[in-house]
């Protein structure tokens, strides 16, 4: 059955599970239901493991609650070592963070990433604070604050990048560490795919998973953007003993 399950949904029927309670969970929230109530009527035995459930940076059962299913994106990009830095975000978090040379290479990616939703046209300055946040972390610079987000994905997915951004900064893992970190020993390349399909490049550090024999392969923004981001994490370190 576990065979038959993954083969089908692919993933297991716990995570199934799983994504189906936070799906209930989202659902009480947005019709108004405090965060306690939610969390006992989607079925988490404990506010805790609601918790649990969204973590990821910046993201709480409260602050998922205070936002709407907007398909609006507002976007703002800003300079970084690695290159342009683009921060795209709903009403309630960012949903997309790309790297590239110019403003309108970015702007097309976020129209090819999102094809269905209202992009604006031009750069909303009230997003500034969150573009400079992005930036901060590809200049190697630890964040002051969370940063709220606002992305979907599966159950794996979620677990995957939860992994992700418990990798401290300037160093790496490899694609079967991380899979054996959510307990999937064998998902080594569902771990990759989730790895490139990551929208939240920089806020979940996908430029920290590597090869087995620490080839920088598979990020979506190409590998000399992953080494010059490894490598100013590298430097970016305190000495042994501080």
């Amino acid at each position: 059955m576990q065979r038959a399950f993954r083969a089908l949904l692919g993933v297991s029927p716990r995570d199934f599970v799983a994504a189906c309670r936070q799906r209930r969970f989202r659902q009480h929230l947005r019709a108004g239901e405090s965060v306690t109530q939610a969390v006992y009527a989607a079925g988490y035995g404990s506010s805790s493991r609601a918790y649990e459930a969204f973590r990821l940076p910046g993201v709480t059962p409260a602050t998922f609650a205070k936002g709407g299913a907007g398909a609006a994106i507002s976007w703002a990009t800003t300079s970084s070592r690695a290159g342009r830095v683009m921060v795209a975000a709903t009403t309630h978090g960012v949903c997309f963070v790309a790297i590239g040379t110019t403003v309108s290479e970015l702007r097309e990616t976020l129209c090819r990433e999102f094809p269905r939703a209202t992009i604006d046209a031009a750069p909303n300055p009230e997003l500034r604070a969150l573009a400079a946040a992005a930036s901060t972390i590809a200049e190697a610079r630890p964040l002051s604050a969370d940063v709220p987000v606002d992305i979907r994905g599966t159950a794996f997915q979620w677990r995957v990048w939860r992994a992700l951004t418990e990798i401290p900064a300037g160093q790496t893992r490899t694609y079967s560490e991380v899979a054996r970190a959510i307990g999937s020993a064998s998902a080594v390349r569902a771990v990759a795919r989730a790895c490139a399909t990551n929208p939240l490049s920089l806020l979940v550090p996908c430029h920290r998973v590597v090869g087995i024999k620490g080839d920088l392969r598979g990020y979506r923004w190409g590998t000399d953007v992953k080494a010059q981001l490894l490598d100013g994490e590298r430097r970016s370190r305190p000495p042994k003993g501080l």
